[in-house]
């Protein structure tokens, strides 16, 4: 099992996207590090709190829940994307954030973690859109405080790949990070492509809890590699995007340094970012509190 992971480490990988805010804009907050380590006295008439979530899509259910921030808000709201089959959750980022003044999103895709329906690549990534229309609704966005102009995902892995496909097209989204970036488009094709999808292959048939039947997952994503093409969507995009690897996999994003909104890194770290989660936190908040930064209000 712990090999099969570790075969997992090197076949999906995380991307998180972020979008960009304009210049001189002197009543945002400025970043700050007490979110990572102070509690925050509730707000006496808008408290943060966790809001369990019933989201639709294509006709089945998917699980989740809301960090809501403190305040009265309406307050920037960050999605997170779990990847393949979702142990890394993120969660101890999403408090950090939630406690920095962003809303935090987190759900199961379908077929994921008891959320109803079929587990699959494109599936996944309708999801994002589905979550999308149940938060941007004016009767949800109001309950859970969301300001429908700031809203990012952070991605994980695979879940990465679905945050930079999904939030590159989605005008919804201002704002991507991905991280250790699963990129079918270059592990599935080429040299190294078959031992890959084999490896992928027998990982899935592992994951108990996905509602997925393996061979119907490669052959969709296989059927679709071009539309999955990462770097081409890189080279398009005028959104700020952050990608942090801790691989070489996607060596190819360097030449996009250039570009005034993206940024990519390589940390020296395992999969799941173990030994860095509070630098890694500081990074995608310090990003955030770019692209989509919180307003201050009177409260503040």
């Amino acid at each position: 099992m712990k090999l099969n992971c570790y075969c997992l480490a090197s076949v999906l990988l995380i991307i998180i996207s972020i979008t960009s805010c304009k210049s001189g804009r002197d009543h945002l907050t400025k970043p700050d590090d007490k979110y990572l380590n102070n509690d925050f006295k509730p707000d006496e008439f808008y408290p943060g709190g966790q809001v369990e979530l019933t989201i639709p899509s294509s006709g089945s259910n998917m699980y989740g829940l809301a960090y809501t921030a403190d305040g009265k808000g309406p307050h920037p709201t960050v999605i997170l994307l779990h990847g393949l089959p979702g142990n890394e959750r993120s969660l101890d980022m999403a408090q950090s954030i939630r406690r920095g003044g962003y809303n935090v999103i987190y759900f199961n895709y379908r077929g994921a973690w008891g959320s109803k329906g079929t587990f699959g690549f494109q599936n996944s990534i309708d999801d994002v859109g589905a979550v999308l229309d149940y938060i941007t609704d004016s009767a949800n966005s109001s309950t859970l405080k969301v300001d429908k102009e700031r809203i990012a995902l952070f991605g994980h892995s695979m879940g990465a790949g679905f945050a930079l496909i999904a939030g590159m097209k989605d005008p919804r989204i201002k704002s991507v990070i991905g991280v250790s970036v699963f990129n079918p488009f270059t592990l599935l094709q080429g040299e190294g492509a078959e031992g890959n999808l084999r490896g992928l292959k027998e990982y899935l048939l592992t994951l108990g809890m996905l509602n997925c039947d393996p061979n119907k997952f490669l052959t969709d994503i296989l059927n679709n590699l071009d539309k999955y093409n990462i770097e081409s969507m890189i080279s398009k995009t005028r959104k700020p995007v952050l990608v942090i690897d801790e691989h070489m996999n996607n060596q190819g994003f360097t030449k996009f340094n250039k570009k005034k909104d993206f940024t990519y890194k390589i940390w020296n770290t395992d999969h799941a970012f173990s030994n860095r989660r509070i630098a890694l936190t500081t990074e995608a908040k310090n990003w955030f509190d770019k692209t989509i930064p919180r307003l201050e209000t009177p409260e503040d």
